[in-house]
């Protein structure tokens, strides 16, 4: 399949530049500059600036052209990353504005691209070729996080920012070529819908995306609740260090470790997940996953122990990446794909709004009585209600249905 491929190839390529660049400004920011304070601050900025966008980024994508808006993103990073390179070490001051704004702008980058990438992949492909597609997304998507991990250990530090930006350029300018060449060509029906959309506010397009969920109550608490795994590995990449250095008294190789584990793990489930899918529907899927990410996690609390705490990260991760390939598919063969930016946006929204407040729960709570093996059995229990709460719609709600 040529569009697969040049799909594939394209988000890469531009996942390992934006990877390798947000590595570079936590960087320059923390070591370089010295502020690691600001860091922080520029973190809960941007993740409240991505729930307060929400509603404008989901209309954003449902409004217009999926490739347009994909490929302007890349040529904007292009555009970007030249002129921080053109202005880079002129004074201190510029270099923390530079890094910041660029910071922003990764944020915002990913915050438009992934609802993009889901309404254009719907769009481009049939409902019988979604579990091929979304598997392949995924190991496309781990192994670029791989890459740009082992990209930024290896040339950080070591060579010359210059060159590493012309790199992360190279990689935008690439993508925008893959992307400019993928035959995308919009059906009537979708060019109706985008028509009807811009004739509509920002919000009132939002408020509509609401009223399509309400109106599908089911669908609505199904998306919700198979979401919770991504929220939970989220808050546990927080609970992970303090669990390894203070509880388990181990050093950063174990953490180190563990996240190659994990990233083997999530790539298996590219291929794992596909074959499953075409003997058990998304729903089942989903549930035989979440009943293993449990398990997961239960097993660090009852064997608190740093070949546990690896072997666990294996699972997870092909828990997580497999549960996320089954919700994908199930998105797109229930949700309409005029709404489709605009209902991603609004679940991540609520995604964001789960992770900040499991973090400062934890914060509070568990972390400062130094119990934050305990940590783990809470996110286990919130997985297992939203187990139980998908279970429960499934048998007595959609089985009928799928």
């Amino acid at each position: 399949m040529v569009k697969l491929r040049l799909l594939l190839a394209a988000n890469l390529i531009s996942s390992v530049g934006t990877g390798v660049t947000s590595y570079l400004m936590i960087w320059l920011l923390i070591d370089q500059l010295n502020q690691s304070v600001l860091y922080g601050i520029v973190t809960m900025v941007t993740m409240t600036f991505v729930f307060l966008a929400s509603p404008f980024l989901g209309s954003l994508v449902d409004r217009h052209s999926r490739k347009s808006i994909f490929l302007q993103l890349e040529i904007t990073g292009a555009v970007m990353l030249l002129i921080f390179l053109i202005l880079f070490d002129i004074s201190t001051l510029l270099n923390i504005i530079l890094v910041v704004i660029l910071t922003l702008y990764n944020t915002t980058y990913d915050s438009i691209k992934y609802p993009t990438l889901s309404a254009l992949t719907q769009e481009m492909f049939n409902k019988n070729e979604y579990s091929k597609v979304n598997s392949s997304l995924e190991v496309q998507g781990q192994a670029a996080l791989m890459i740009s991990s082992g990209l930024a250990a290896c040339l950080i530090g070591q060579i010359s920012i210059t060159v590493i930006l012309l790199m992360n350029v190279i990689t935008f300018v690439i993508a925008s070529i893959l992307i400019y060449k993928l035959p995308y060509q919009s059906s009537s029906s979708i060019k109706e819908q985008f028509h009807s959309t811009k004739s509509a506010s920002y919000w009132e397009n939002f408020t509509s995306s609401l009223q399509y969920l309400f109106h599908r109550k089911v669908l609505f608490v199904l998306l919700l609740t198979t979401f919770v795994p991504s929220i939970v590995i989220i808050v546990a990449n927080y609970l992970d260090p303090i669990f390894v250095y203070h509880y388990l008294n181990e050093g950063p190789s174990v953490i180190g470790i563990a996240n190659i584990f994990y990233a083997v793990g999530a790539i298996s489930a590219g291929f794992i997940a596909y074959q499953m899918s075409k003997k058990v529907g998304d729903i089942p899927g989903v549930m035989l996953f979440m009943l293993l990410f449990a398990a997961s996690i239960m097993a660090i609390f009852l064997i608190p122990h740093s070949y546990t705490f690896i072997a666990a990260s294996l699972f997870l991760g092909n828990a997580n990446a497999s549960i996320r390939i089954f919700r994908k598919s199930y998105l797109f063969r229930h949700v309409d794909n005029a709404f489709m930016g605009r209902v991603n946006s609004f679940i991540n929204a609520c995604k964001l709004l789960g992770q900040i407040s499991l973090i400062g729960i934890l914060t509070i709570t568990v972390v400062p009585a130094g119990k934050s093996n305990v940590g783990y059995v809470i996110l286990c229990m919130i997985v297992m209600v939203s187990l139980l709460i998908t279970s429960y719609l499934y048998v007595k709600k959609i089985r009928t249905l799928d």
